[in-house]
């Protein structure tokens, strides 16, 4: 697996270990005490890069360290600026299906449905719900996006592929699409700032695709927490700090994330 290429993640400011540290050393709270403290970027890559390599099974460490190098929960949230609109944008996009039925949601949003198949007009939403950027949070909330409405599309197919069908999306449904959206928009900003421990560590594709699916996993479960807590469906997506909500929520689940024992 080639690295000469990638993107290799945030750097800390003021590194404090040498580029050519060994991944292998231990690296746990627990194990730093007595010790100089790592730099969080450098402490947060070396864990996943040990829990690749299984020198480590400890995905809490993982996400715990990860979240430390953010900034902490707080910072996380509020710098998770693509996946707050791009959540709200989601939020709003079903909530209006309910309200107002699809046919007027689909004609605010300027998208011309007529004669389109199901499959299409998926495709279309999702660069209304994330339009194109060059931005890399941005390319984070679409992957997040194909994931919540992947769920929508499997919804459509238990409903013989009748579109409309989505105009009676019950509250359990709607929540865990929007549940869906904001973990996968954590594991993909995770996957974006540690790809390079994948590539360097993982000794082959099929070892990399299992340790991300186990990581991914931690995160539903765990943001699940909080997550099935919130009432989607029956949130004011038109509200003047709705924004401010959706960064809370964030905030709650990288808490989760952080307070790992």
């Amino acid at each position: 697996m080639g690295t000469s290429s990638i993107y290799k993640g945030p750097i800390d400011n003021n590194p404090l270990l040498p580029e050519g540290f060994n991944p292998n050393e231990r690296d746990g709270d627990e194990e730093q005490q007595g010790k100089e403290p790592l730099a969080p970027w450098k402490t947060a890559k070396n864990s996943m890069s040990q829990y690749i390599n299984e020198s480590h099974s400890n995905r809490g460490r993982v996400l715990r360290s990860y979240t430390k190098a953010l900034g902490g929960a707080s910072n996380a949230a509020s710098t998770a600026r693509s996946g707050i609109k791009s959540a709200v944008n989601l939020g709003r996009f079903l909530s209006s299906i309910s309200s107002e039925g699809l046919e007027n949601t689909l004609q605010r949003l300027s998208v011309n449905f007529k004669g389109k198949g199901v499959e299409e007009l998926f495709s279309t939403l999702v660069n209304v719900l994330v339009p194109e950027s060059n931005l890399k949070e941005d390319a984070i909330a679409r992957k997040a996006s194909i994931d919540a409405l992947s769920q929508l599309y499997e919804f459509v197919e238990q409903n013989d592929m009748d579109i409309k069908s989505l105009e009676s999306l019950n509250q359990e449904f709607f929540d865990t699409v929007m549940a869906t959206f904001i973990s996968s928009f954590i594991f993909e900003r995770l996957l974006n700032d540690l790809e390079s421990r994948f590539e360097q560590y993982a000794s082959d594709t099929d070892l990399a695709i299992e340790k991300e699916s186990e990581v991914k996993e931690y995160i539903i479960q765990h943001t699940g927490v909080k997550l099935r807590e919130i009432d989607f469906k029956n949130i004011d997506y038109n509200q003047s700090s709705i924004e401010d909500v959706f960064e809370d929520i964030y905030k709650e689940c990288y808490e989760v994330l952080e307070d790992y024992l």
